[in-house]
């Protein structure tokens, strides 16, 4: 039995973030340590559940991150009446999807479909269930809001852009 969890355990450490799989590899390494019996049994338990923890914490984390970033994206965009703050926009859909890749680069490609879709998604919602607005926009109605689709480029653009910054400063010298 404790064998299997063993190499279970050992397996499961692949999940861990690269910062704390030392830490993962020192767990496996005292289990022989250990008297066979209760006390190895939940040091494996205790094991399994320091890659669950950790696993789930970058997770939501990166979760949480994008969808504050996407509530912001939307309330800049909503409340903005001036004729550049489709320009303010924008840059706050870049610079989100910029931190989003950076933070996560091998997720840059949600962060740029969420992001990049998140106004469109808006405007449609609002078009077809929310009240006029209270400022005429170019496109209207819901065909109208689905050409901002148009926006997951540069999202995936400014996401990538951040992925590659990362890559830049995580590479070995």
């Amino acid at each position: 039995m404790t064998a299997r969890g063993e190499r279970l355990l050992t397996a499961a450490m692949r999940l861990l973030p690269a910062r704390r799989r030392d830490l993962g590899a020192a767990l496996i390494a005292e289990l022989p340590a250990l008297p066979p019996g209760a006390r190895r049994i939940a040091w494996l338990i205790g094991g399994f559940w320091f890659v669950a923890k950790e696993s789930a914490v970058r997770m939501v984390g990166y979760g949480l991150g994008l969808a504050v970033a996407v509530a912001v994206l939307v309330t800049v965009d909503r409340i903005g009446a001036s004729d550049d703050s489709s320009q303010v926009s924008l840059l706050v859909l870049l610079v989100g999807a910029a931190a989003s890749g950076f933070a996560a680069p091998r997720w840059a490609w949600l962060a740029g479909l969420v992001l990049g879709s998140a106004i469109a998604v808006s405007a449609m919602a609002s078009a077809a269930w929310g009240p006029p607005p209270s400022h005429p926009t170019n496109p209207s109605g819901v065909g109208g809001a689905a050409t901002l689709f148009v926006l997951i480029l540069p999202a995936l653009l400014g996401a990538y852009l951040g992925a590659g910054a990362a890559w830049l400063l995580r590479r070995p010298r």
